[in-house]
């Protein structure tokens, strides 16, 4: 059978143009918990971009038909869980198809009760809800769903806190084989309002204290409106009604669509990125393969499990893995270094300004040092020096950089341990099962050092923009997934991002790059934080113009700021104008929100 695998391997090369020594597969046990399992499976383990932009087609790979199926040893195993098999047929082959336990499937919770009975699950507010307690509280919000007339392939929204009515508000979506629509948990009832616009969901499922408040918004709607508690206990409430037949409901298998994410995009117009099922299984292996996950860890959910991308990382990693993760209603310093000692919590993920509230500290209690064993930072440029600075708060901690957006589900690249130091400023290789290349403005590659836009291609990427279909065809283009951020690959194979492909400054007909201006500035000892966005000009069309936090106990001079940026920058790129701000404001995904600067800063003469 292994000569068997080299022969496809080889064959598919030859069909696909890749090296004939890639190793495509392996060959692997089958499957225990298939109903119908194939003879024998193979696992990806790496492919050349061609094999893979069939995958990223919405219509089924002429070449090869690939089923996966989640593969597992026995109930009981300790080690064997994560792997994922697939029975490839070649052309002309009778397509079959066998059932696939996906983590995304409220089996997957029950098949992790058996594993692990009550020592793991969600931990919130001194209290551990286990994987069987969680599935069962699922089973339950599913029930409240059919009977409320929502059934398979309708869209369920929510607006709920960091609990774990923020997971099983997915879990109960997908239990009748319906896609989950989250809303950001900070975001207005103007946002909210124009996001029920764009997804038009059948449901809606809030809070108790939400309820209130978003009644405007959900007033007058042709939606079901659900009051549900933030954990299992408690009882569902049926706010409002919209008079569907029930009797036609029914619950399905997760299948298909899965997530109607929202982006952080800061223009006002909603977009929500479809991903499926498989779009989440693959990037949370992924993630999990790439950070060195074993299923010990106890993991802290910091940031808005609204945020697909953090869903993935922070909670799904867990489950594909049987551990327990933490959720934080809000994220405080002293909370996350308490939680830390109580309950021995070994991975911290930071994104944003968390960065800077933690390295801040100057130092940790001696238990928070000694039982932290990853610090992970990502969503936003994190600058060398914050990352020394996290190296020697967690002397005995793994520094990782991650990156990624949520038209790639989660992950695309991330740099662990001594990567992180010795290629300053990378991002990392390439997750596993992700591809990513460069590509020039001319549409050929770029070689190392070349600057030109990240593309990414593999099975973690979107299906594409709900309802728009002209934002899908920019993004998504021969098979590839244009992230719109600009970057190089060095010869290793490591990535720098080195800008925004439309946010680039244009002043006097030279390009600049606003992450490189505000590395620049963030050197500088008096700037805590700063954002850089192109303002107007009368003379050069656009002038560089940095917001600057300054550093506690300091009183920047704006001259000096731009002498400082002088030493290191191109004239052209050096700021021409600095204003100051006690913090930078932030949208639902704790990303700088650019729209609001230009609105405080940008007067409307000067746009229009």
């Amino acid at each position: 059978m292994r000569r068997q695998a080299q022969e496809l391997s080889r064959h598919q090369a030859a069909r696909e143009g890749t090296p004939a020594d890639l190793p495509h597969a392996r060959l692997l046990a089958s499957n225990p918990f298939a109903l119908e399992p194939p003879s024998s499976m193979l696992i990806l383990e790496s492919v050349g971009p061609r094999d893979l932009a069939p995958l990223n087609s919405r219509e089924t790979p002429r070449r090869y038909a690939a089923t996966f199926h989640w593969l597992s040893a026995s109930l009981d195993s300790s080690s064997e869980q994560t792997l994922v098999a697939g029975a490839m047929h070649g052309s002309g082959a009778k397509r079959r198809s066998w059932p696939m336990l996906l983590p995304t499937d409220v089996r997957f919770l029950r098949l992790q009760a058996a594993r692990t009975g009550d020592q793991r699950g969600l931990l919130f507010q001194d209290r551990l809800w286990s994987y069987g307690g969680l599935a069962a509280w699922v089973e339950a919000l599913a029930t409240e769903l059919v009977a409320a007339g929502c059934t398979t392939g309708q869209r369920i929204a929510f607006r709920v806190p960091n609990s774990p009515l923020a997971v099983a508000s997915h879990y109960a979506a997908w239990a009748i084989g319906a896609t989950a629509a989250p809303l950001a948990a900070r975001a207005s009832n103007e946002e909210i309002a124009r996001a029920l616009d764009h997804l038009e969901p059948h449901a809606l499922l809030l809070d108790p204290e939400s309820v209130a408040p978003l009644e405007p918004v959900w007033r007058g709607r042709p939606l079901a409106v659900l009051e549900c508690p933030p954990t299992p206990e408690g009882t569902v409430r049926v706010v409002s009604h919209p008079g569907r037949d029930a009797s036609k409901s029914r619950r399905s298998v997760a299948r298909g669509l899965a997530v109607l994410a929202g982006t952080s995009g800061t223009t006002g117009k909603p977009k929500a990125v479809m991903l499926t099922h498989e779009n989440l299984f693959w990037s949370a292996l992924a993630c999990s393969a790439a950070r060195g996950d074993n299923g010990t860890e106890v993991g802290a959910a910091l940031s808005a499990l609204s945020h697909t991308p953090v869903f993935v990382s922070h909670v799904l990693c867990r489950i594909l893995f049987g551990a327990t993760v933490l959720l934080f209603p809000r994220f405080d310093v002293d909370a996350l270094f308490w939680a830390v000692e109580r309950y021995g919590i070994t991975d911290l993920t930071l994104i944003g300004g968390m960065v800077f509230d933690v390295t801040r500290q100057g130092s940790v209690p001696p238990a928070v040092r000694e039982r932290v064993r990853k610090v992970s930072v990502g969503g936003a440029f994190t600058p060398m020096s914050a990352k020394e600075a996290l190296r020697e708060i967690f002397p005995r901690s793994e520094i990782i950089e991650a990156y990624g957006q949520s038209e790639a589900t989660n992950g695309v690249a991330m740099a662990r341990g001594s990567a992180v130091f010795e290629h300053p400023g990378t991002v990392g290789r390439a997750n596993p099962h992700v591809v990513v290349r460069v590509r020039k403005d001319d549409g050929s590659w770029a070689a190392p050092g070349e600057e030109g836009e990240i593309v990414v291609g593999g099975p973690t990427t979107m299906q594409g923009y709900w309802r728009d279909a002209a934002a899908t065809r920019q993004a998504l283009r021969e098979g590839w997934l244009h992230t719109g951020d600009l970057g190089r690959m060095d010869e290793e194979g490591f990535l720098y991002i080195t800008g925004r492909v439309k946010n680039i400054i244009i002043t006097g007909g030279e390009n600049v790059s606003p992450a490189e201006v505000e590395e620049v500035l963030r050197r500088h000892p008096a700037v805590a934080d700063v954002a850089v966005l192109g303002t107007p000009h009368p003379k050069w069309g656009e002038q560089v113009t940095a917001v600057v936090v300054p550093s506690p106990g300091t009183s920047p001079n704006a001259d000096d700021l731009v002498a400082f940026a002088a030493q290191h920058l191109a004239g052209f790129k050096k700021p021409r104008r600095i204003e100051f701000v006690d913090v930078l404001p932030r949208n639902a995904m704790n990303k700088v929100d650019l729209a609001a600067l230009r609105a405080r800063f940008v007067s409307p003469r000067e746009s229009s």
